[in-house]
């Protein structure tokens, strides 16, 4: 986010990538194994359409004003050929008061918050073996669905490249499927701007995601929560964000054959 205008991370391998995990050498085996796991995911989404729910508010500045907010309903499907399209359902509806939401909160908003841990994109980071855990799940509306035994670890980028986003927090795993079940932590690098001689700093929330078993196979985004303080020169703004992941259905497509009517042969 930025202000809006004139309101006031055992063993220790470096992967073939770059990569580094400091984890014992199961611990090593199940991340890789995971992130090719997540590559194959990747693909088999690409087939899936969905409801994608995205709020958020200004809960509050430091004097207690209440904000606006940003709501959006999308619906990520595919046109009769085949191509993945996006479809508003409801808004963009935007009576925010105090900050805009940047380009980079929209990128976020779909590679970020939804991570997809595959092996390329692991090649980036620095991952430490944190334990095993057990933690509770939610599904698409947010309610509580149980718990599951998980292997933990935090992560974070070696290196930021500009124009490039990165996650730094926790991720935890589920050791039998393969799956990432749950992230928890934030967007990175925040990001310090200049335009017409003035700086503009974009703060970004902590949050996190929990993910729901589909099809007995992968582990598809339900829910994510995200409530923090955004301390900017101006003045610190309390946001609250939800992004909610429905209506999940794998796209088919169907071919239809069609008997052409053969040719009358003339009459002699």
């Amino acid at each position: 986010m930025a202000w809006r205008a004139g309101l006031i991370w055992g063993g220790l391998a470096l992967g073939l990538g770059g990569q580094i995990i400091s984890a014992p050498g199961p611990q090593q085996k199940l991340l890789r194994a995971a992130a090719q796991n997540e590559l194959r995911f990747l693909r088999a989404r690409g087939n899936y359409t969905y409801h994608r729910h995205f709020s958020f508010f200004e809960v509050s500045n430091q004097q207690h004003q209440p904000g606006g907010f940003y709501r959006e309903v999308v619906d990520l499907t595919f046109t009769p050929g085949g191509q993945r399209y996006k479809r508003y359902i409801s808004g963009p509806f935007d009576t925010l008061k105090f900050l805009i939401l940047h380009r980079r909160n929209m990128s976020d908003l779909r590679q970020i918050l939804p991570l997809v841990l595959t092996p390329t994109k692991l090649e980036g980071y620095f991952c430490r073996y944190i334990g095993t855990a057990t933690i509770r799940l939610r599904d698409g509306n947010g309610r509580w669905q149980g718990r599951i035994a998980t292997q933990e670890f935090r992560i974070s980028p070696l290196q930021t490249w500009p124009g490039q986003r990165y996650f730094h927090g926790e991720v935890w795993l589920d050791p039998r499927t393969l799956g990432v079940v749950k992230l928890s932590g934030y967007p990175v690098p925040n990001v310090l701007t200049y335009k017409h001689g003035r700086a503009g700093r974009h703060l970004f929330e902590h949050f996190t995601t929990w993910f729901q078993r589909l099809d007995h196979r992968y582990w598809f985004p339900a829910y994510t929560y995200g409530r923090d303080w955004l301390n900017f020169p101006q003045g610190a703004v309390l946001v609250r964000e939800k992004v909610r992941y429905t209506h999940y259905q794998r796209f088919v497509v169907q071919h239809k054959i069609q008997m052409l009517p053969m040719p009358v042969k003339p009459q002699h």
